[in-house]
């Protein structure tokens, strides 16, 4: 039997509704994988979820860990064997564009596992001497890979990340065991990894020094193809704002945003979440 594609969507939202960016990037997503699966805090959900395709699976999850413990409690509830390509997406962009060009390039790369784009970023509390790796929020691991994640699983002490009660010291644990810490682990096994986009080369091509070009270089990453926004910057709220000026994100959105999108609806729910 043919093995399938699947890609679990990581997201944790307070309300009880599905924000419509989240819907759009699933239905996007569901375009390139045989099977969607979101995982999200449990919660009362008051409102369904509209615009969202039907046949995307929802596996609620108590929210410990962050990211890592909600893919590592969906991992477990598949058989991996199954499939030949597992993506695991995070809610911390906004999609504004097709991935069909990303999908296709990662598709056609004769490596392990990919992603969209890179960092080298080391914060002061890492434990690798390499801190090379693929950023979390859209990693997609390939057969050898997805053979190798047990192993990974085995190595972060899950029993301590449920139990930390410390916010900050829980983050950071996080950021370096499963941000930089994954990467480092297949590449050290021997895997490949590429990135479409290279933050090193975005860097010099700008000539600016910064940590995470997704941040210090938005506006020109988005310039460059790149079809995601970080959540944080739309988040933020600048002076524009207070005087009815449009945000820089909302029109590189509009100059920039698939067509298929209701971009004003889209936007409004954007705002809302601020």
């Amino acid at each position: 039997m043919a093995k399938r594609r699947l890609c679990i969507f990581l997201h944790y939202f307070p309300e009880g509704y599905y924000p419509l960016y989240v819907q759009y990037y699933l239905n996007e997503l569901s375009l390139h994988f045989d099977e969607v699966r979101m995982v999200t805090n449990r919660r009362k959900i008051k409102k369904a979820p509209e615009l969202m395709n039907q046949d995307i699976n929802i596996q609620y999850v108590e929210n410990e860990g962050y990211d890592f413990g909600m893919f590592y409690k969906a991992f477990q509830k598949i058989d991996p064997l199954q499939y030949d390509q597992i993506a695991c997406i995070n809610d911390s962009n906004i999609l504004f564009g097709e991935l069909t060009e990303f999908i296709n390039w990662g598709t056609s790369q004769p490596i392990d596992f990919w992603g969209l784009i890179d960092s080298y970023e080391a914060p002061w509390f890492s434990s690798h001497p390499n801190n090379y790796h693929i950023q979390s929020h859209f990693l997609v691991f390939n057969e050898k890979a997805i053979n190798s994640l047990p192993a990974f699983f085995k190595s972060m002490d899950v029993t301590y990340i449920y139990a930390e009660k410390d916010p900050k010291k829980l983050r950071r644990f996080i950021v370096d065991q499963w941000e930089i810490g994954l990467s480092q682990f297949l590449l050290n096994k021997g895997l490949t990894s590429a990135s479409y986009f290279n933050s090193l080369n975005l860097f010099a091509k700008y000539n600016i020094k910064g940590k995470n070009v997704t941040h210090s270089l938005y506006r020109e990453l988005i310039k460059e193809g790149y079809p995601l926004l970080k959540k944080k910057v739309a988040l933020k709220k600048s002076w524009r704002s207070f005087l009815g000026w449009e945000e820089p994100w909302e029109k590189l959105i509009k100059e920039f945003a698939y067509n298929g999108h209701d971009l004003p609806l889209l936007i409004n729910d954007i705002k809302s979440l601020i």
